[in-house]
């Protein structure tokens, strides 16, 4: 499979990028390209622990933050393919995106463009055969100031789902400042699962869910912040649970973030 960049050497392009682009007169130009480096106490996506429960680390580094085309990468450690699927040796999930961005108007903006997951490491043959997770999805939103809304469509398989393609994922967001420090942040999907398990012929719309997430930020200064958060679902905890955890459960996590 192809060679993408591990979670030490997205952090360590990201430790080496400037804070800010070079200044004419007494002007400070946007930097073209910021990241962050992130430490999780338990990795959530979409209401679903990727780490199991388990601390992960975090690192992105993002290319042009105005109008125009833009992109990125970024990098998590898990462990939910090495404990589904014995013998594999899977700790990382890299995800790159590229797309357009445009504002207008009052606090609005709205962007499009392609999401690719992929999950580089060492896979063996299972029993029956299992497909690699990875996945790309083409994606939309708009936004009014702090609140967005975005669409995500599955143009191949979505993860770890056979015969999934057309899977929809919807997800809209608010955040509220509090005073100058603070910030509160609320947040609400849907997974649409799209086609049938091929080998029971089950739709894969029984796996099926909504989830929520709640949070609270305190900037610390200097690119420095604190979250704590806590996500749930309504999802079908006999489908959602691995060894013995409930992937899809009740989570609250901290995360402590370095902006660059």
């Amino acid at each position: 499979m192809p060679k993408v960049v591990p979670v030490p050497l997205v952090a360590g392009l990201i430790l080496m990028m400037p804070s800010s682009a070079f200044a004419t007169g007494t002007e400070t130009a946007p930097a073209i390209a910021a990241g962050d480096v992130e430490f999780q106490t338990n990795f959530v996506a979409r209401g679903i622990s990727q780490s199991q429960g388990q601390p992960s680390l975090h690192a992105k580094l993002d290319v042009n933050s105005d109008d125009g085309v833009y992109g990125g990468i970024d990098a998590y450690s898990i462990n939910w393919i090495d404990r589904l699927y014995p013998g594999d040796s899977v700790d990382t999930e890299v995800d790159g995106w590229l797309g357009y961005r445009k504002h207008f108007g009052a606090g609005w903006a709205t962007k499009a463009g392609v999401l690719r997951i992929q999950f580089p490491g060492h896979y063996v043959q299972q029993s029956p055969p299992a497909d690699q997770p990875n996945s790309t999805e083409a994606f939309g939103s708009i936004a009014w100031k702090d609140l967005t809304a975005q669409l995500s469509y599955a143009v191949t398989n979505y993860v770890n789902t056979p015969d999934s393609r057309g899977t929809l994922y919807l997800n809209i967001s608010a955040s509220q400042a509090v005073g100058d420090s603070w910030t509160l942040g609320a947040a609400i999907g849907r997974v649409r699962q799209a086609g049938h398990d091929p080998a029971t012929g089950k739709p894969n719309s029984r796996a099926d869910y909504m989830d929520y997430k709640l949070s609270v930020a305190c900037d610390f200064g200097s690119g420095i912040s604190l979250t704590l958060a806590h996500t749930w679902t309504n999802a079908d905890l006999s489908i959602y649970t691995l060894n013995g955890y409930a992937v899809a459960g009740h989570h609250t996590w901290l995360s402590l973030e370095k902006d660059f």
